[in-house]
């Protein structure tokens, strides 16, 4: 089996205890690590993942056909803003579906979504998820009351639940499964609407506040992303705990 080729050809297997980021995850999602013949697994809704394939890949290949250890390669960096010029800096891009399934859902009709308040407009957000979405909004409205300039950027919110495909790719987007929001587009920047596109040159004008109250509450920004989208914070709590790093 597996173990003893790799005792065979003098390497060690795999301790007995998980990777730091698998075991991690545990925390936040339905997750089960496996070890099968000295390699990790994992568990999700009955099917079993490996943790890591074993195959070197581009970033290219990492979006279109990840492991799960691929969704923590490019570490994630709170903090007070920066421009990102480092190519392919995309922090939580690398998504693994199967992951998101488990969790959220797996086809339209099986996310459960509930209505919620959030700074006075109605938003359609996933059941499980609802409890951060609300926390992030009581900061906000603090941050609002003491800092009046934030309210434009918090207007005309959208893209909570809506079932699709990320543009130009065949990759489910977040927003699919009620975990993600978009704020102010007019206050925004995305990388594909940029003239000309190439080269990505970052650009940003939502405030560190805003910023600073989605990611306390486990949300990670698209402006973190050399291939940036300041308008979207999707829930990705693991990527913001530091025991998961």
């Amino acid at each position: 089996m597996l173990g003893l080729l790799l005792l065979a050809l003098g390497a060690a297997p795999a301790p007995d205890t998980p990777p730091r980021a698998l075991a991690c995850l545990a925390k936040w999602y339905p997750v089960e690590p496996v070890q099968v013949d000295g390699a990790w697994y994992v568990k999700l809704a009955g099917t079993t993942y490996p943790w890591d394939d074993g195959r070197t890949k581009s970033f290219e290949e990492k979006l279109e056909s990840p492991d799960l250890e691929d969704t923590f390669s490019i570490p994630y960096v709170p903090g007070p803003i920066r421009p990102v010029t480092r190519e392919n800096e995309d922090p939580g891009r690398i998504r693994f579906d199967p992951l998101f399934h488990a969790a959220y859902g797996a086809t339209e009709a099986r996310v459960d979504v509930v209505d919620i308040d959030f700074l006075g407009q109605r938003l359609k957000v996933n059941r499980k998820v609802a409890p951060a979405f609300e926390r992030v909004a009581k900061r906000l409205d603090a941050e609002v009351k003491k800092t009046p300039s934030l309210r434009p950027y918090l207007k005309n919110l959208g893209g909570t639940f809506m079932w699709r495909k990320i543009a130009h790719t065949n990759r489910q987007s977040a927003h699919s499964y009620g975990v993600s929001i978009d704020v102010n587009v007019k206050r925004s920047h995305y990388w594909e609407w940029a003239k000309p596109k190439a080269p990505v040159r970052w650009a940003n004008q939502i405030p560190q506040l805003i910023v600073d109250a989605f990611e306390a509450e486990g949300f990670i920004w698209g402006g973190r992303w050399y291939h940036y989208d300041t308008m979207h914070f999707e829930y990705r709590p693991e990527l913001l705990d530091s025991s998961c790093r």
